[in-house]
């Protein structure tokens, strides 16, 4: 029984400790990482906060609106280029159109990533390293739909 209760206290330290945001550091966010919108996850919110009056109205005009963000989706690819010294390079191709704009990030003492907003110069959301994906976060600590994933 002790071996079984130690192997258990053994998995949910390193559970736990695989699930965990580390601090970024300059080296790891050096590259482009690709953004993912998860909108599956939005929408499902949505569709459970539906009253029981509105859930099948609801729930139709939520598919059809989830499967138009979805194509457009399709249609956008956005990229960001970290470089060296706090750059930060964004690509945006859409419609077979490309942008590209440029900001600036920080890493603050918690060991979060801050972009800057390129045109208000104001801290928009902050990001976390988890498990080697920077996973967005609004200021009231919620997970946003959007995540980077490191390409190169």
């Amino acid at each position: 029984m002790k071996k079984l209760t130690l192997f258990l206290a053994l998995f949910m330290v390193f559970a736990l400790a695989g699930n965990a945001q580390s601090k970024i550091k300059e080296k790891d966010l050096i590259g482009q990482w690709k953004m993912v919108i998860n909108l599956e996850e939005g929408f499902d919110m949505a569709k459970k906060e539906l009253d029981d009056d509105d859930e099948f109205l609801g729930k139709l005009i939520l598919g059809s609106i989830e499967g138009l963000a979805s194509t457009i989706l399709d249609e956008i690819d956005i990229y960001m280029d970290f470089e060296k010294g706090g750059k930060l390079r964004i690509i945006v191709e859409a419609f077979d159109e490309k942008e590209v704009e440029y900001s600036e990030w920080t890493i603050n003492s918690k060991g979060q990533l801050l972009i800057k907003d390129g045109k208000n110069d104001v801290d928009i959301d902050h990001w976390v390293l988890e498990n080697d994906i920077l996973v967005g976060y609004d200021d009231d600590g919620e997970k946003n739909m959007a995540y980077l994933v490191k390409i190169i």
